[in-house]
């Protein structure tokens, strides 16, 4: 006598229910949620994601301040109420880029004291050769490290990702022409390549920053470029579409976690490598000029007062330090997150 099977009935030791969740577990593992749940899982990745939140706030703050306020100061309706470059900083304390009457120069930070005087909460952390805070300017130096360092690295990353993927999709004389081009941009030292096109273009921040995206684009293109290589002959992408899947799911769900995590993951850790590289050019005095604040400008400066005031030199190699090292630990966790056989 015939007999019927319920939904919950066992299939080879194991519930259609159970089955049916189990799917539901494998699709949460997917999307910015879940990759995010994992890095904040990881405590160093979780740490890098704080101190990368954090710079980019004071960015986006001190942007509006030098930037933003610097616009809206040319119509009236603002001008009236005293909006200005630096208002905010004014407003609040005082500007990163004043020269302060009376302010004593190299003063140590609050509880030390040297030739200079003692000092005091006024500057918490010193001043500089001029009498300028050090602290605010390192405040309003994380606007130029940050900002400079994401718009290089997109440079780069959305040139790699146009030239990889082509070359990696369509092979043949395509990609021969490509990657021969790219591969003649990587021969060239990365620092010289950026000096030249300052050298031909200009000397200014803008053009530092064009210049250390357009270098760091053959990296990103041999990157995806073999990812796209690999994963289009893969046997499950085939096989997903023999099942009728659909493209858009396929894209979705192996393609792009397969070909691009890498990619997002040398982005993140290329943003530290910028931030470095502008850093130098502002030291040797290719970025940044004065008297914008400038993490790199401000070692420049320091070099010359190594004895008097060691600690002028020591905060913003400590900020360069502390946001490099940040991205590092958050593209580590991030690498961990999207890489599909952790995943599956």
């Amino acid at each position: 006598m015939a007999t019927t099977h319920s939904d919950s009935e066992t299939l080879g030791g194991e519930s259609v229910e159970d089955f049916d969740e189990s799917e539901d577990a494998v699709e949460a593992r997917v999307g910015w949620r879940y990759t995010l749940a994992q890095v904040r899982k990881d405590p160093t990745a979780f740490a890098g994601f704080v101190v990368i939140a954090v710079a980019s706030v004071v960015a986006v703050v001190t942007t509006i301040d030098a930037v933003v306020f610097e616009y809206l100061a040319q119509y009236q309706v603002f001008a009236q109420f005293g909006v200005e470059k630096y208002w905010l900083a004014k407003t609040l304390w005082m500007s990163p880029t004043a020269e302060p009457a009376g302010t004593p120069t190299l003063l140590p930070p609050v509880g030390m004291e040297n030739t200079f005087g003692q000092g005091t909460w006024a500057h918490p952390l010193g001043t500089d050769d001029r009498g300028r805070d050090i602290l605010l300017r390192l405040i309003y130096g994380t606007r130029i490290a940050i900002l400079v360092g994401v718009l290089a690295t997109t440079i780069g990353l959305v040139g790699g990702m146009v030239i990889g993927a082509v070359s990696g999709y369509y092979g043949g004389w395509t990609d021969d022409v490509l990657m021969r081009l790219a591969e003649t941009l990587y021969a060239i030292p990365f620092l010289v390549l950026v000096l030249a096109f300052i050298a031909a273009f200009g000397r200014s921040i803008t053009f530092a920053m064009v210049g250390v995206g357009v270098a760091s684009i053959p990296k990103f293109a041999r990157l995806i470029r073999s990812r796209v290589v690999s994963v289009r002959e893969d046997e499950y992408v085939e096989a997903a579409k023999a099942a009728g899947v659909r493209d858009r799911n396929i894209i979705l769900r192996h393609v792009i976690p397969n070909s691009f995590a890498p990619v997002l993951v040398q982005a993140t850790l290329q943003v530290g490598t910028a931030i470095i590289i502008i850093a130098g050019l502002s030291f040797l005095g290719f970025g940044i000029q004065p008297p914008t604040p400038s993490w790199g400008q401000m070692l420049s400066v320091s070099r010359n007062y190594m004895i008097q005031n060691p600690w002028f030199s020591v905060w913003p190699g400590m900020c360069i330090l502390i946001t490099v090292v940040a991205f590092n630990m958050f593209g580590d966790g991030l690498r961990d997150a999207l890489d599909p056989r952790l995943n599956n």
